[in-house]
């Protein structure tokens, strides 16, 4: 994108040079040569140069950690969604079998080492002052484990409607982080 302003920048200036040296719509040429507004011109086109530099470079470097935090989130939301297809299978059985009780202790630490290895990032990233809000989705992610693992769950699965919730607040937490991630600047 740039460029192409650039580009345009640099026709629209050769275009007046051209007109005012034909002298169209009563523009006229000095071409007197100041060298201290040369010397002006050179200052300004280098301070331009080392910007853009800085800047694009700075830029490309946030928008690349932003997409792996993001990248990040999207995986613990899949692991989130796992768990919660795993648990719905749950309500159909009148017992939970041993199998089933290791898949979704399984999926819980699979959710937590997510959330951690998104939180580490987070702490490493230009993004740091969010990673204040990973403390509300790790009391999400507890209440999420309390309500699907309670009273009755090594025997039972636990009621649905808890556990929709707090999933729905996980979610949630989570999608926002990613939202504001983005916006981060």
């Amino acid at each position: 994108m740039i460029p192409l302003i650039a580009l345009v920048i640099l026709l629209l200036s050769s275009g007046l040079i051209v007109a005012a040296h034909y002298c169209l719509w009563g523009m006229s040429l000095n071409l007197e040569i100041k060298p201290l507004e040369v010397l002006n011109l050179a200052v300004t086109i280098g301070i331009f140069g080392l910007l853009q530099f800085f800047l694009a470079n700075k830029m490309t470097d946030l928008r690349s950690e932003k997409d792996l935090l993001i990248g990040n989130i999207n995986d613990v939301i899949a692991t989130l969604k796992a768990c919660r297809d795993a648990l719905f299978v749950l309500h159909g059985l009148g017992k939970i079998t041993p199998k089933h009780t290791h898949h979704i202790l399984q999926l819980f630490r699979r959710l937590s080492n997510g959330i951690t290895h998104m939180e580490d990032a987070l702490n490493m990233s230009q993004c740091q002052k969010l990673s204040e809000r990973v403390k509300e989705i790790w009391h999400a992610c507890d209440h999420f484990k309390y309500a699907a693992t309670c009273a009755p769950f090594p025997v039972k699965p636990t009621s649905p409607t808890e556990q929709d919730r707090a999933f729905r607040e996980l979610s949630s937490k989570l999608q926002s982080l990613a939202f504001d991630i983005n916006k981060y600047h």
